[in-house]
């Protein structure tokens, strides 16, 4: 059954607006938490306002008619490609990405190491790099049989045929406003963003560059792998393996999701028209 007024109502009430252009979220975003994966939380309230001002990520935030930020998310170009070639360099990387990860859990690293380590996990999961001096100095102060070399090699990289994309980078909810979403009972508030504010940008934007593909990185390691279904079923991404995402380290322990973008305003349409469960259907 097709969406109500009230409900259309409640959903036309929520703006959506970009993180830079209002200086009062500099402020906001100090009340954004989020208990599942603090680290998406922390990046709002560090570094997302002056990359989103720069134009390296575009950072989203919507608000309700009260101006609480409920939501957050961001987009960047990527893109995605066939046939993954550097398996040695692969292996070095998934090793380099296992020994940080188990470092930063180490006890016996002192307070400013973690930190260092934290930081250096946070720019992997976000593909934003890191420099060779950065990781010379985290692996001259541990044992270790990794080799930096081969962790970094100058020039390019030979892969098969590339298609374009977007990469949703991040997908956050503000805990603080979670249980105050009306209709939480109908449709949850990430897939209530997700096709009213953040599949028209990705409309809008093929208007003006090829994009064929939508995709993300699902940072979920449960065992019931909750988020991976929730983006399976409320947002309509797929984790079949078709294609390979450009920057592969960040797949190691997520899982790589996509969804092409020649279906999402017909996707757009029936979400509305299908907002309701049909009480008559069996």
């Amino acid at each position: 059954m097709r969406i109500t007024a009230e409900q259309k109502a409640i959903i036309d009430s929520l703006r959506c607006e970009r993180l830079s252009r209002n200086q009062d979220n500099i402020r906001l975003v100090e009340d954004f938490i989020n208990g599942r994966n603090d680290s998406i939380a922390q990046t709002l309230r560090n570094e997302a306002f002056k990359e989103d001002e720069d134009n390296i990520v575009a950072y989203y935030v919507v608000k309700d008619s009260s101006n609480n930020i409920l939501f957050y998310f961001s987009l960047k170009c990527g893109q995605l490609y066939d046939e993954f070639i550097e398996g040695e360099r692969l292996k070095m990387l998934s090793k380099f990405y296992d020994f940080v990860a188990t470092r930063q859990k180490d006890e016996k690293v002192s307070d400013d190491d973690r930190k260092e380590l934290e930081q250096i996990l946070e720019l992997l999961r976000t593909k934003k790099g890191v420099r060779r001096e950065r990781v010379a100095d985290v692996l001259h102060k541990n044992v270790t049989d990794i080799d930096l070399n081969k962790l970094f090699r100058p020039g390019q990289h030979n892969v098969g045929k590339t298609y374009s994309g977007v990469e949703l980078m991040h997908f956050c909810a503000n805990d603080l406003y979670h249980d105050e979403w009306p209709l939480k009972n109908i449709k949850p508030l990430g897939a209530v963003v997700f096709w009213q504010f953040i599949v028209p940008q990705v409309i809008n934007i093929m208007e003006i560059v090829g994009c064929e593909y939508l995709f993300l990185f699902a940072a979920d390691l449960t065992d019931d792998e909750y988020l991976v279904n929730y983006y399976r079923e409320h947002l309509g991404f797929t984790d079949r393996i078709e294609h390979i995402a450009a920057m592969p380290l960040y797949d190691l322990n997520c899982k790589f999701m996509f969804q092409k973008t020649v279906d999402l305003k017909e996707r757009r349409r029936q979400f509305f028209e299908n907002f309701n469960l049909d009480e008559d259907a069996i």
